[in-house]
């Protein structure tokens, strides 16, 4: 059962029964309250420490079940200098291996496709999807082994809501154990019932921890996009002091693994924001009169400029928003999952009734520990993914992947799907969100290797996210 604190207990920053104590840290990572050293972003050998033992040790979302449709298909999952490949053995069975032939250790099969089997492309090798050895060129010319002496090594692999995930550690906590509370506090949103609708990488010259931390907080958003709430989306101009007084507060929870951020009320202008949560039903564009028109307009900017998050159902119902009357007693909110409910429903969707203890429950972002951040909804999901790039720790490869529901009657409807990666995020149509956070990478970087910075000095209330992973990372980059 995990242990659930808030980011400021008396005054310091919450520590868990299992963590390394700071002492056996060596003093130039060593965390102190509130405080990540620069060293763990810019040096390379923390992050080989990094690839030899968080990664190695830790459950990842390789990928979806849905990237591998028929039997034979794969994904590649590289991390670090470490290569898996995930293959579909069967119609019911998943299966990971180590990607290193048996031979000479030459690569087995690269990025994503089908096979019969897997052959090596160096001497020719073979090898049946279950792992077992099928082919040794000229057998007899080698020193006699034993076929499980010559078959491929699995890396455990666990299912959970149309995830797929693997760790390279064969005495680590089943996954569901490891994932908790998650799979609890996301099972309304069924994200089994999701495909991916798009996926987009790009190659950023940052750390892959930095790219994570621009998505793990939302206490960026009146500084990266002031345009968020105004009426004039094209409007990107600094935000005004006024501006600044009536942003959105995002308060961090921390788990014993696993944190996230909630994005509730207007912290100056509303003393209860302190105590809010999470409430679809609230949603607002400012310097607009009509409450229809400022929800409506709130939901369509996100599906119309990150294409996710949102969908074209919630896009259209924001539409019949404008114009339907709320009865009394109802809310603008009320009447908007009317319409949405009732366009899912009418167009072969299941719709899935949260409550609102579970809506405050699932917040806006999480960190799913170490590399990956989901942001849950009703119908439609964003999920992170950032990867260190080879062995430079000033660049990462950072993944978006575009989740939205699909009719009943194509759950088992087999769907194309091809990831994009771009080396210029300019390149690749993000859009004007995602382009400023994108935007930020570079000149974070830049930043960080400047002779006056030491270290992240960060907000416990709205940051604790971030320094949550560094604090559960500890567990494994220091201990055995």
């Amino acid at each position: 059962m995990s242990v659930v604190l808030e980011p400021k207990l008396n005054g310091k920053t919450p520590w868990f029964a299992g963590d390394v104590p700071p002492e056996l840290v060596p003093e130039k990572y060593r965390l102190a309250r509130a405080f990540v050293p620069k060293a763990r972003y810019l040096d390379p050998e923390f992050l080989q420490l990094e690839i030899d033992k968080l990664f190695a040790r830790t459950w990842q979302v390789a990928c979806r079940v849905e990237e591998l449709p028929g039997v034979g298909n794969f994904v590649e999952y590289e991390i670090g200098s470490h290569s898996i490949i995930v293959v579909r053995e069967s119609r019911t069975a998943i299966r990971s291996y180590f990607n290193a032939c048996r031979h000479r250790g030459t690569r087995l099969a690269k990025g994503r496709g089908r096979v019969g089997s897997l052959i090596c492309p160096f001497h020719g090798w073979r090898w049946n999807l279950d792992g077992s050895i099928r082919l040794v060129l000229d057998r007899e010319e080698f020193v006699p082994r034993s076929d499980d002496d010559l078959g491929l090594v699995s890396v455990r692999t666990e299912l959970w809501g149309g995830f797929v995930f693997v760790t390279m550690d064969p005495d680590a906590a089943p996954l569901l154990e490891y994932l908790d509370p998650i799979p609890r506090i996301f099972e309304p949103f069924h994200y089994e019932n999701m495909r991916i609708r798009w996926q987009k990488g790009v190659i950023l010259p940052c750390n892959w921890k930095t790219a994570l931390d621009g998505f793990l907080e939302a206490y960026h958003v009146a500084g990266t996009h002031p345009q968020l709430h105004r009426f004039d989306k094209s409007n990107t101009n600094i935000a005004s002091l006024k501006e600044l007084e009536e942003r959105t507060w995002s308060p961090t929870t921390t788990y014993e693994r696993h944190a996230h951020y909630s994005s509730v009320g207007k912290k100056k202008s509303d003393p209860a924001a302190a105590r809010a949560t999470k409430d679809p039903n609230v949603r607002g564009t400012d310097g607009v009169v009509d409450p229809r028109e400022a929800f409506a307009l709130s939901v369509q900017y996100i599906y119309d400029d990150m294409r996710g998050l949102e969908n074209e159902r919630s896009w259209r119902a924001a539409e019949a928003l404008k114009t339907a009357e709320v009865p009394e007693g109802s809310t603008t909110g009320d009447v908007f999952m009317r319409l949405y409910r009732d366009l899912v429903e009418s167009e072969g969707y299941e719709w899935n009734d949260i409550t609102p203890e579970q809506w405050a429950e699932a917040g806006t972002a999480w960190n799913v520990f170490p590399n990956t951040i989901l942001l849950p909804n009703q119908g439609s999901s964003f999920m992170y993914r950032a990867r260190p790039n080879g062995t430079d720790p000033d660049s990462c490869l950072f993944e978006i992947f575009g989740l939205d529901q699909v009719p009943v009657h194509e759950y088992d409807t087999k769907r194309e799907h091809e990831p994009q990666v771009f080396t210029d995020f300019r390149d690749g149509d993000f859009g004007e969100v995602f382009g400023q956070d994108l935007m930020n990478a570079k000149e974070v970087t830049v930043g960080m290797h400047s002779p006056s910075f030491d270290g992240h000095r960060l907000s416990e209330d709205q940051e604790m996210t971030i320094y949550n992973h560094h604090r559960v990372a500890d567990r494994f980059l220091w201990s055995d």
